[in-house]
């Protein structure tokens, strides 16, 4: 009995090659999904150390391009990145330590003060009743407006109740938060530490990765920079309209335009929280404050997003949805949001690989076809 040689699988019969064909799929399958596993255990056991090493890099990102600035106006390097870096970090403390007490001005009386009753809630929709029924909408906004302080008395209570967890909470993210601007602050004033990484990750190839690097930072870079300024220009116009409405101008803007700024998901409800101060402020002039907001909305969300977006990321309509997708399934909302930018740097590198053809070659074309 001739047995075939087991080593040359063009030996077997056709039966035998299936079912070892088969038996080597599902060999793979089960090793990619267990890799799959292994590698998800340890981004999960190691993911403050990785979002800190992320965050870093991002914030250098950030702020390279106003130290390049800097440094080619003749500064050294390290003072460029000092004071880039403070100038970057009063702003956001004092916006949170304004935002901070505008929120408790705001909104202390309703969640500190006693239970308001009926009459209180209608005379607080009283303005905005009367507003609706001179356009000859009758609705009873007292039930509403009641669910609506509930529900942030409620929210106000039950962190009150937890406070001692959510304090921890803070406190065991400050170590990564600490960690990433340790990390940013080092890169911005020794860019050649990312040189180390890519001659360490690609074997020599440092152009190569160089190139690509740059290429992905200048993308992420000019990404969340335009959200910043489309943010920016969205709490601007808050401002105004709440303002006009009565509300606190500074906790609606500064609201608005962080969930405006946020990549992706962001226009789409930004309207909502500006929108909801100014009709719980319910001054005298809400109506027109409130259409101040919800028409700054709209212009942000489709006419300026667009603009501003328009030759950064240069992916197809379909591309971004299946990007997006794919990212918010693998990681979550931070997936959804940095997908775009990654799959965008990853079609930039391609296109410059390509190679362009030069003037001979298009005239050696044109030769043969004579």
């Amino acid at each position: 009995m001739n047995l075939p040689n087991p080593l040359r699988s063009d030996e077997w019969p056709q039966p035998i090659r299936l079912v070892a064909w088969a038996t080597l799929a599902s060999v793979a399958l089960v090793a990619i999904t267990t890799g799959l596993g292994v590698v998800n255990s340890i981004i999960s056991a190691q993911g403050p150390l990785l979002y800190a090493l992320a965050g870093g890099w991002l914030l250098a990102t950030l702020a390279d391009s106003p130290i390049d600035w800097l440094v080619a106006q003749g500064w050294r390097r390290n003072r460029a990145a000092l004071l880039v870096w403070i100038a970057g970090a009063v702003p956001v403390i004092v916006i949170s330590v304004e935002l901070a007490i505008a929120f408790a001005q705001s909104l202390g009386s309703i969640i500190a003060g006693p239970e308001p009753t009926p009459m209180q809630v209608a005379s607080m929709v009283e303005r905005l009743t009367a507003l609706l029924s001179s356009v000859g909408l009758t609705v009873d906004l007292v039930p509403l407006a009641t669910s609506v302080i509930l529900a942030i008395r409620d929210g106000a209570s039950t962190v009150q109740a937890n406070i001692a967890a959510i304090a921890a909470g803070a406190i065991g993210a400050l170590g990564p938060l600490i960690l990433a601007i340790g990390v940013g602050i080092i890169l911005s004033a020794n860019p050649a530490h990312l040189d180390s990484v890519d001659r360490f990750a690609t074997r020599g190839r440092v152009r190569s990765a160089q190139r690509s690097r740059k290429i992905l930072e200048e993308i992420v870079a000019r990404f969340i920079g335009r959200h910043f300024a489309l943010g920016l220009i969205y709490g601007v116009i808050v401002y105004v309209g709440a303002t006009i409405a009565g509300a606190d101008g500074l906790l609606a803007a500064v609201l608005g335009g962080i969930v405006m700024a946020i990549p992706s998901i962001g226009q789409g409800v930004a309207v909502l929280p500006p929108l909801l101060l100014a009709l719980i402020a319910a001054g005298p002039y809400v109506l027109p404050g409130s259409i101040i907001i919800v028409l700054g909305w709209l212009l942000c969300a489709t006419q300026l997003a667009p603009r501003l977006m328009n030759g950064v990321l240069r992916l197809s309509g379909t591309t971004v949805f299946v990007a997006g997708s794919a990212g918010g399934l693998v990681g979550g909302v931070l997936g959804a949001i940095f997908a775009l930018p990654i799959v965008a740097a990853v079609a930039a590198i391609r296109r410059t690989d390509t190679p362009t053809p030069t003037a001979n070659t298009k005239r050696t074309t044109k030769n043969k076809r004579r």
